[in-house]
This record gives C-alpha cells, structure tokens and sequence, in this order.
C-alpha cells in the first residue's frame, strides 16, 4: 500500500501539462495575404498526433486552427485600413498550458483607385470647350481614392501622353500635380483652325510608392470665330491702269481669307470713294468716274484702304495704290477749222503786214505737251467776185525750240516713309517723277549733298536703299531727310522735294546669353530653394517689345516638380533633388532641363539655354527590415546546406536594396552551426544540430548597404542589426535508453502485486511518450506492467498469479523477459524508436522446507538487449494490413483445407496431408530451453495466422489447462477447433 500512495501522490504533484511551441510568433500577416495562407504551427508533443488536439478559445471567425496538426491559417483578406489590425488568439491543448499567438496585419501599399469616375477609368470621359477657353481655368478635377492616404500617402497627378489631332504635336494642357485639376496651361494656344480639333490627355495618378492608375479624358475645341481676314496684297502693294479705263471696268479684285470655318466676309471702302466701286461680296474694284489725266481734277494716284470684315466682327484692313498711266492722244484742232470747207477769212487789202488776220485753235489733249509744227493751206483770189482766179499754196510754219522750261515734279512724297532696318540693299523706296516741257530736254535727279545710306536712279528718280541698315548701329541715324534735284540737260534749270525717311526697328536680333550651356553637379540632399544659377541674357534690338526678355523653364514629367525658374533664377523646389529613382537611373541620372529666352518682338524671336544637372548619391536611407525580429525553425536532422530563412531587408538608397549581410554574434561552437550568404541573407546549416543539446539560438546579424554613396565605403555605410531566433524542432533521433539494460530479481511464488521499477527515458520523447510492453518470455501471461500516467512503469505479477502451480514445488522457477519500449507513442511508426531489457524473475516457492542441498540454483540466460529501427516507404491506413492479412490466411486456409481433404487418403502425400490425433502430455520443461509462447482461445473457429510450411508432424503437443498450447522453441502450433498441432518449420 506504501507503493500505492508514493505513485498517486508523485502522480498528482508531478503532472505539468507541456509547454505549446509555435513556429512563427508574432505572426506579420500582409493586409493583401489570400485566405488559406499558413500563418503559423502550433506544436504540443503531449498532443501530437491525436484528432482534435488543438482549438482556439477565444472563438474567431477570422482564422482557423486544424485540430490534428495545429496549422493556423487565414479564413478572409484582411484590409488595413478597415480592419482589425492586431489579434490575440489563445491556443489550447487541453492541458494547463496555454498559448497566445500574436498576429500583426501589415500595411501593404495599394494603388490610387481610379474607378470613382467609371467613364475617366474606361477612357470615356469626354468634354467640349471653346478654342478660345482661358488659362488655367478648370476643366476636370480627376478623383481618385487611396486607402494609404490616412497613413501619410500622397497622390501625385500627371500627363503621361497628350495626343491632338487631326494635326499632331500639340501641347496645350496640363494637370495640377497636388490637386488634379486639367486645364489649358501648356505651351501650345488651342487653335481649331490651326488643326487641333480634339485632344486625347492620359492622366495618372501615382503615390509615393510609384504605385499608380490611369484615366484617360477626351477634349473636343469647339471652333469659334476668332480669326481676322488675312488680306492676299497685291505686288509692291500697287496696281497700274490706263487713263481710258472706260466707266464700270475692272480693275482689280482684292481677296482676303479667314481661318475660321464657314466664315463670310464682306469688302467695303473703309473712306467713301467717287471714282472707285467695290462689290462688298466679291472684292471687286470697277471704275466708276472717268480718269482722264487731260482733266485737272483727275489724280494721277489713288490711295485705297478696304476693309473686311467677317461674320464675327472681326476687320482687317489694306491699303494699296492705284497709279493712272498716261495714254497718247492725238492732236486735234478747231473742227471749224478742220472739217468741211475750212475757215474763210476776210482780209482788207490795205491790211498792214504783222497784223493779227485768224487764231488756229489747235491743242494737243495730253497734258504738258505742245504743238510743234502748224502748216497753213492759203487761197489768193481775186478781189473781183466775178473773177475766177486764183491760186492757193501752203505756207509751213516751224516752231523752234528753246530751253526756257524747268523740269516740273510732277509725282514725290508728300508724308514720310517708314522703312524696316532689315531691308536689302537696293530696295525701292520711292520714286521722284519730274517732267520738262522743253523738247528734247531729258530730266536727271541727284541728291543735294552727299549720302550713303540711299541712292537715287540719275534717269527715272528712284530712292533706293544703297547702305545696311541696322537700328542698333549707334552710326546709323534713325530718321533722313533728303533732298532730291530734278535737273535737265546742262543743269541750266533744275527744281528740288524733299522725303523724310524714318528708320523703323524691326525684332531682328534673338537674346543673347552669357552661356549656352551649363553643366551642374549636385548631392541629391542638397536643400530645397537652393539657388542654382541665374541666367544672364540680352537683346540688342533698339526698342521695346523687340527687347523685352522672358524666360520660360521647359521640363519633363520627371522634373515637373523638381526645378523652378523665376525671372532668371533657378531654384531647387518645390521637391528635392532624389537621385534613387529607376526612372532617374534611365535618364543616366541626370536632369536635363531646357529654358526657352524669348523677346516680345513680333516674330518672336528666342534662344534655347540647356542646362544639364548631374545627381550624385548620398547614403541617406538605413537599411530596414521587412519584419523584426526574424524567427525561424528548423528540424534538429537537417542536413548541411539546409535553408533555414531568409532575412529581407530593403534600402530605398540607389542601388535598390545592395547590401551585405554577416553573422556578428550568438553563432557559437567550432566550425559553427550556421552561415549566411552575404548577398542574400540566406541563413544556412553549416554544422549538425541536437536539440537536446540546445533547443534555440539566437543571432545578431549586421547588414549593411553597399556602393550607396559617392564616396567609397566604409566612409558612409549604413548598417541595421537584425535579431534573428532560430528554434530547433525536435526529432525522434533518440532512441529510448533503459538504466540498467538487464534486471535480475527474485520473489516468493504467493506475492501479489509491483515488485521492481523499470527505469528508462528518452532524450527526445517525454515519459507520457513511452510504451512498454512484454514481448517475450511472459508464460501464461504471470506477469504484467503496472502504470499510473506518465510515471515509470512498474513490473508486477498479474491477479490469476498461478500460486497453486508454485506452491508444490521446491525448486526455484525462472523467468526471463524481454521488455520492448518504444518511443514516440501515437506518432509516426516510421519515425518510431525501441529499445528492449531483459528482466530475469526467480520465483522461490513459498514453504516452510528449507530446500535440499542437492537444489541447483537456476542458470539464466540473459538476452542482448536489441535496438530496432524501422524504416517505411510506404504507410496505409492501419485497417488495410489486417484486412489483407486476414484475408490472405483465410484464403490460404481454405485451400488447404480443400487440398487435404482431396489428397488426405493418398499415401504420396501423406506427409504433406498428415492424419490428426487427439492426444495430450504433459510439457517437458528444462531450465535450460527458452520458452516461447503462442495463445489461441478454446472456441477458435478460423485460422489467424495461417500455416506456411513444407511438412507436417503428427506430433502432438499437450494442452494445457486453459486451453493454451505449449510447444518447443522453433515450433509453431496451429490450433483448429481446440486441437493443436506442431509443424517444424515457422513462416510468419
């Protein structure tokens, strides 16, 4: 009873459930995980193997534990944003233990959502505005959602691509990076008439991460009528006709085109005019007054200013000359005097000589010229009217010329000439037309005093430009006045005019700047508002707006937001310079950035600037890690150059994510158990690992960046430290060990009860793990194991201890066991350890006779403890062995049953087929034989092992008293409805 109390009460007091082990705690669960991904294991070794061995008490929805081998998974995908981002779940095994598992839910960055506007994300968003809609006057506002944006994630909006058409090229809108407002902001004007009549714009939004979405927006221009005619001019701005133009014929046809579509325009005169008509519709010029140059009030020179006008109010106006040519008319004279019968004339015959007799009215119509030659027909006739005589001749009068005449300027200038300061030499710019009425007489023009700049044809008057002239040039005066004398031959009369020329400046000269290029190198955390340079630049155009200069910054969508250029300075802002950018290291990293100095003549003229930025990286950014600490678990049999996890860390300096990784602490022993790869961070095996020597280890593993710095390393090298714990999970690599392998007792044959505890542990496998069992040597079953829980077993004599057998007899009765403890109870039986011990039991007889001195104290024979392994290839469920070994022997049975009922009588197959005899005898036992046992019950109907063997002996062996069979060692007893038999030869 003593025995009894001691194990109850170690029992109770020594029961410690065991402690639950988890493979990854915390668990960092990424938001955007799938469901069913394992987060985790749970591992009981007092449990394991068994079903429904593991449960959460906490119920949760969100994840799921399996009953039987403890794998913890997600049931949903979980939102950071929205849901839990912490979880706390307490794992059970039904012991005293318990487990909390700690799952983090890990931000992941996720992408602008676009969809907010269904027709912006599907590229059917499309708007109309007119061609003339203002600068930065909204358009669209893009929406979009992030749910990093609670989190300090910001959304920055571009213009990936800007298609126009019909014509293509155009840059004309562009989007706010903060707010995402499109609107007309671009460096093109929208022109319908110019062909950019709808516009396609791919707007993105892109996060800080580079995560992005995308719209497109199709803008349609609406044309509207904001063109002015553009008059086609006639050559130097003039048109020639003749004097006899007659009354309504044509003259010219002015033509103007407007740009807008379906434009009408209408032509009129923009001062009323009396000699001119104009068709409103067509631009037609008629004559509606004669132009008769013999008539003073007729004008040699017309001046014509028309005005179009379209459809939207919209005028221009031209002005051109119409100079009136001279046509040659023919004398003519008195018609009296040329016509009929003449002039007759009455003279008195005492009319003195010299006097005045008839005018011959003669007159040339062209204006300036005179009649040279009169020739006169003269009739004599006798003053007596009855006479017939007479006689007529023709007297020829001659006019001689005289040079009395002064040249007369018929045509100059009379307002000032505007010239342009880029007009060739030789250029006409006016004409001088003098006449002189003297016959014969030619007219010359010269310049009074000496001038360079201008020339005057000595024969027909024309000014030209005879001097480069250039407004800027501090020799060149900006305004002449010159004087012109027209001459004739001998210069005996001359007259003189005058023509102001006034010097216009013209937008000839583009800026100029103090460099073309500039080449800047820069550390990328150079601060914000850092001055660059300042550009110096100038325009030597004489008068504003010609030299008027504006600079204008033209960036990609890179540096959109990099540079900004006020008046001439370039700064760092609003963002700073980053040089870790994949898209930066295409561009060679460098920032190309081009600034367009323009002046503000018209055209305009302006100068391209490049300015090429060069980045150089700075280590700025510590290496960080994707979770910390790192824990991992690895099985203590792994072989070297197993992988026992990965330590992930990333930098966000350039080269993305360089770095080394080394082992700086905690990898103890001689080589030591682990190593890692430098460019990796994979953690290996590099010696072999027992758990029951240490079940954990702990490293320190430095990593740091590499080649992230201009300078060379280790000038500017970052490094983190990661803590990484490594478990080491058991495995049955232990075999159980029994202290000693062999036990020897002695006990009087009326005991009842424990009598010797066996002793033996496992170094992988806790006690509660142990099974124990008698496999040989247990006669008549005499003896059993005794066990309470997980405690040692004790070795006692079963309840039907045959003490009657005993009580008779004086010598002493051996028994010797063979005891087989295996390991790993309700695991894996390919991964199952034994071990055996040999207990040798000397059974006195209880008596009050002292035994004779010729009693031979038993020989034993100990048994070599034997340890077996087993290895499976291949492991069924545990019902499909037995059936097919059932199966097997009733089928092998039930042939032989049926072939020795057929062959029983032939005497050649007598021994094969053997007769049966009842027949019983008592066992022969000798201290020396080994005993072996097989048991069948009394009622045994069919075979369970069947019979595999070459002969038959009709040898019988003798039951004993309960019906069990008693045979010799090497001997197997097959037991048919009570009757035994012994075959010489045992195949199980």
């Amino acid at each position: 009873m003593d025995i009894f109390k001691i194990l109850l009460i170690c029992r109770v007091l020594s029961y410690v459930g065991a402690e639950i082990q988890m493979l990854i705690n915390p668990v960092n669960l990424p938001e955007n995980q799938l469901p069913g991904t394992e987060l985790s294991r749970a591992y009981d070794k007092d449990v394991a193997g068994k079903s429904n061995a593991y449960r959460f008490l906490n119920i949760s929805k969100d994840f799921v534990i399996d009953a039987y081998s403890g794998v913890i998974t997600s049931t949903k995908v979980f939102n950071y944003e929205k849901d839990s981002t912490r979880f706390l779940l307490i794992i059970d095994t039904g012991g005293d233990m318990r487990h909390v598992l700690t799952v983090n839910i890990v931000d992941v960055p996720e992408p602008p959502d676009c969809t907010v506007d269904p027709l912006f994300s599907s590229g059917s968003a499309t708007f109309e505005i007119a061609e003339d809609y203002p600068l930065f006057q909204p358009i669209y506002k893009v929406t979009v959602t992030d749910e990093d944006i609670p989190h300090g994630d910001k959304v920055t909006y571009t213009i990936e691509t800007e298609l126009s058409g019909p014509k293509r090229g155009a840059n004309s809108f562009g989007v706010d990076p903060v707010n995402g407002v499109v609107s007309v902001r671009g460096e093109d004007v929208l022109d319908f008439d110019a062909g950019y009549h709808t516009f396609q714009l791919s707007v993105r939004a892109t996060d800080t991460t580079g995560l992005f979405c995308q719209g497109t927006l199709i803008i349609n221009i609406r044309n509207t009528n904001d063109e002015t005619p553009q008059f086609e001019p006639f050559p130097t701005d003039s048109i020639n006709v003749t004097e006899n133009k007659p009354i309504g014929d044509f003259v010219a046809r002015v033509k103007a085109t407007d740009r807008d579509e379906d434009s009408t325009i209408v032509y009129s005169f923009k001062t009323q005019q009396e000699i001119f008509g104009l068709d409103s519709f067509t631009g037609t010029i008629t004559v509606l007054q004669p132009l008769n140059l013999d008539n003073p009030r007729n004008s040699r020179i017309y001046s014509l200013e028309v005005e179009a006008t379209d459809n939207g109010n919209n005028t221009s106006s031209y002005m051109f000359t119409v100079f009136v040519e001279d046509v040659d008319d023919p004398i003519y004279c008195d018609p009296r005097f040329s016509t009929g019968a003449g002039v007759s004339v009455s003279v008195a015959e005492n009319t003195p000589s010299s006097a005045f007799i008839y005018a011959i009215l003669s007159r040339d119509p062209d204006l300036g010229q005179e009649v040279e030659l009169f020739q006169f027909i003269i009739a004599v006739r006798n003053r007596d009217s009855l006479s017939l005589e007479s006689c007529i001749g023709t007297i020829t009068i001659n006019i001689q010329n005289v040079n009395d005449e002064s040249p007369d300027l018929i045509y100059r200038p009379d307002a000032p000439i505007n010239i342009n300061e880029n007009l060739p030499v030789g250029t006409k710019l006016a004409k001088f037309t003098a006449a002189d009425r003297d016959i014969g007489d030619a007219v010359h023009y010269e310049f009074i005093g000496p001038q360079k700049e201008f020339a005057i044809n000595e024969d027909f008057g024309e000014v030209t430009v005879a001097y480069p002239l250039d407004y800027e040039d501090d020799t060149v005066p900006k305004s002449w006045v010159l004087y012109v004398r027209a001459y004739d031959n001998g210069r005996t009369h001359s007259t003189t005019g005058t023509l102001t020329v006034i010097l216009q400046d013209v937008n000839d000269n583009a800026p100029r700047c103090s460099q073309d290029i500039y080449v800047i190198e820069l550390p990328e955390n150079i601060p914000v508002d850092t001055h660059l340079i300042s550009l110096t630049c100038t325009d030597q155009d004489g008068t504003a707006p010609n030299n008027n200069i504006s600079y204008h910054l033209i960036k990609d969508s890179f540096s959109n937001s990099t540079f900004t250029l006020t008046n001439s300075e370039l700064k760092i802002g609003p963002l700073h310079l980053d040089y870790d950018s994949m898209i930066f290291a295409g561009m060679d990293f460098k920032h190309t950035l081009l600034v367009t100095v323009s002046d503000g003549g018209i055209p305009v003229l302006s100068t391209i600037i490049r300015i090429i930025l060069r980045v150089s990286r700075i280590n700025e950014v510590n290496p960080i890690g994707s979770m910390m600490p790192f824990t991992f678990s690895i099985y203590e049999n792994s072989p070297t150059d197993t992988l026992v996890g990965k330590i992930t860390f990333t930098d966000g300096d350039w080269p993305f994510n360089n770095m080394q990784y080394t082992i700086v602490g905690g990898n103890f022993g001689i080589p030591p158990k682990f190593y890692i790869e430098t460019d990796t961070g994979m953690i290996k095996l590099l010696n072999s690992l027992d758990r029951e020597v240490s079940s954990e280890y702990k490293l320190a593993v430095r990593v740091t960046d590499v080649a992230n710095d201009a300078l060379p390393d280790p000038l500017r090298q970052r490094s983190a430290t990661a803590q990484v714990t490594i478990h080491v999970l058991n495995v049955n690599d232990e075999p159980p060990v029994c202290t000693p392998p062999h036990l020897e007792t002695q006990i009087y044959a009326n005991f009842r009860g424990p009598f010797i505890r066996l002793n033996c542990v496992d170094k992988d496998s806790p006690q509660d793990q142990l099974s124990y069992s008698v496999t040989e040597g247990n006669t008549n079953n005499q003896f059993t194991l005794w066990r309470e829980g997980a405690e040692l077993p004790f070795l006692a004599t079963a309840q039907d201890f045959q003490y009657d057998l005993f009580q008779g007899t004086k010598d002493v009765v051996t028994f010797q066991l063979l005891i087989e403890v295996t390991d790993e109870l309700g695991g894996n039986e390919a991964s199952q350890l034994t071990a055996t011990m040999t207990v040798i039991i000397h059974v006195l007889p209880w008596t009050t006779t002292q035994p004779t001195s010729s009693t031979k104290t038993a020989t034993t024979t100990i048994t070599t403890s034997v340890l077996r392994k087993i290895s499976y290839y291949w492991r069924p469920d545990s019902w499909f062995p037995a059936v097919l070994t059932l199966t097997a022997a009733l089928f092998v049975a039930c042939l032989y049953a049926v072939a020795w009922c057929l062959f029983k009588e032939v005497p050649a197959c007598s021994r094969l087929f053997p007769h049966c005899h009842r027949h019983q005898s008592q066992p022969s036992l000798t201290e020396k034989q080994p005993v072996q046992e097989l048991r069948w019950k009394k009622n045994l109907k069919k075979v369970e092992l069947p019979p595999t063997f070459q002969g038959f002996d009709t040898d019988v062996c003798e039951k004993s008293r309960d019906s069990d069979v008693i045979c010799g060692e090497g001997e197997m007893m097959v037991g048919i409805a009570g009757i035994a038999f012994k075959s010489p030869l045992l195949i199980l």
